[in-house]
């Protein structure tokens, strides 16, 4: 061992304050009450010895050669784990899992990551409970399969344990921050790697729901043309089970946005989506805009909604910048709002609770369902191409758009009508007014 105290270090003979001059090596072991021993060492490039002090254990205080003997071995275990850190670097000795987590989630602010806010929960709900004052350099694959026993074991507040896929997105999250640390040079290498079958397969928690979460096209007409649910949310819903548009990308759509004159159906381009939680404009998930045929119900829809609903709403003529369903203070639609006026709206009509997210797969479904061509419903929903031969591929407009038309929903007869006509109906006595603020309003004829 002392080869190699003087082949890569400098041991300082003694420590500040002690009065010895001679026969204090390897350390300088002094009585304060109790035995002690203080460790001086002068690493390779570091301005300053590092020094550490602790007491000797009784055991081995009773006699000088003990003492001496306990310094030694001491001397040797600190001076490995100083050496390694040195080796690590700096940064590897100091930060801790939950210093770098606020780190990389800074930076992936910076870089505009669209699913941050998910990420800084999953790792204030999950990992930092666990892991958070561990320190990076310590980190290895074992900790990762006790994160993920911890999870699949942990109850969810929706009732029962964490879904697999939950798990999932937890452990890759954390795994991406791993990921960071190795490429600024904290870490050597990725200590998480697992094996195939130590992560959870993705499977839905319940396996029936699938099955259930779709409307029917006699329910969507229902929630397009009862007069008991508000008209800007009535074209809201004809857009989202129409288009297969996300609820985001639907609250971002303009009047700019609609081409009511292409042919053989109208266009509506949508090439943003309103983030609720940053409260700004962003791409749309896959960054790339979604070009949708406009289902002659919905043409239907947004003329009348265009020509009286929305300027009697707003209190002035629409432009083409301005928001096709805005909210009342010209603000695009908050998701969480969206979806707790949706249930509320499934409540009015005595119809089942289900996802806002599953208009985009009623959608398909109902496509499906009436004849459409599952590979031009893919390029209207995910057009971003799904492999290499989809890049030499584009589906005709005139394919999407009979695809589109092949959807079997309708308006019920009468059901759409313009704030104006409400108005002037509620004046007759044969509707009866608006009793919640939703503003729906109820026909007093059977």
């Amino acid at each position: 061992m002392s080869h190699v105290i003087t082949r890569d270090v400098v041991r300082v003979s003694h420590v500040d304050g002690c009065k010895r001059s001679r026969f204090c090596s390897p350390a300088c072991v002094r009585e304060y009450g109790d035995w002690r021993v203080d460790y001086r060492i002068q690493l390779p490039h570091e301005p300053k010895p590092r020094r550490k002090r602790e007491v000797i254990p009784p055991e081995w205080s009773v006699t000088k050669t003990k003492r001496e003997s306990y310094a030694e071995q001491r001397e040797v275990f600190w001076l490995s784990k100083w050496l390694q850190e040195a080796k690590d670097g700096p940064a590897a000795k100091r930060t801790t899992v939950a210093e770098l987590s606020q780190q990389w989630l800074d930076r992936r602010k910076k870089k505009g990551i669209p699913n941050v806010v998910v990420e800084e929960q999953r790792l204030k709900d999950h990992i930092l409970p666990l892991l958070g004052s561990k320190k990076v350099s310590e980190i290895r694959t074992r900790h990762a399969i006790e994160l993920i026993e911890a999870l699949q074991a942990k109850e969810s507040v929706r009732g029962g344990k964490l879904a697999p896929r939950t798990v999932r997105q937890i452990y890759f999250t954390f795994q991406q921050m791993v990921r960071y640390a190795v490429r600024i040079e904290i870490l050597n290498g990725n200590p998480i790697e697992l094996e195939r079958g130590e992560v959870p397969k993705i499977v839905d928690k319940d396996l029936l729901w699938r099955q259930s979460a779709v409307f029917s096209a006699g329910e969507v007409e229902q929630l397009i043309s009862d007069t008991r649910i508000s008209a800007h949310r009535r074209v809201a819903y004809a857009l989202e089970f129409l288009t297969g548009l996300r609820t985001g990308e639907t609250s971002a759509l303009r009047w700019g946005d609609y081409d009511p004159d292409k042919q053989p159906l109208g266009r509506i381009v949508a090439a943003r989506s309103w983030d609720s939680k940053r409260k700004l404009f962003k791409p749309t998930k896959t960054e790339v805009a979604h070009e949708v045929p406009v289902h002659p119900v919905l043409a239907a829809v947004l003329a009348r909604w265009r020509m009286g609903g929305w300027r009697e709403r707003m209190k002035r003529e629409p432009t083409a910048n301005d928001l096709i369903v805005p909210t009342i203070n010209d603000t695009p639609r908050d998701v969480r709002k969206a979806l707790e006026d949706f249930h509320e709206d499934l409540d009015r009509l005595g119809l089942r609770r289900r996802r806002h997210y599953d208009s985009r797969r009623t959608f398909i479904s109902v496509g499906l369902d009436s004849g459409a061509s599952k590979d031009i419903l893919q390029t209207i929903t995910h057009p971003r191409p799904a492999d290499a031969f989809d890049l030499y591929r584009t589906a005709s407009w005139e394919a999407r758009c009979s695809a589109v038309s092949c959807i079997k929903v309708e308006l019920r007869q009468g059901a759409v009508i313009d704030l104006v006509t409400r108005k002037r109906r509620v004046a007759a006595g044969t509707i009866e007014a608006p009793t919640s603020a939703s503003g729906a309003m109820k026909d007093k004829a059977p």
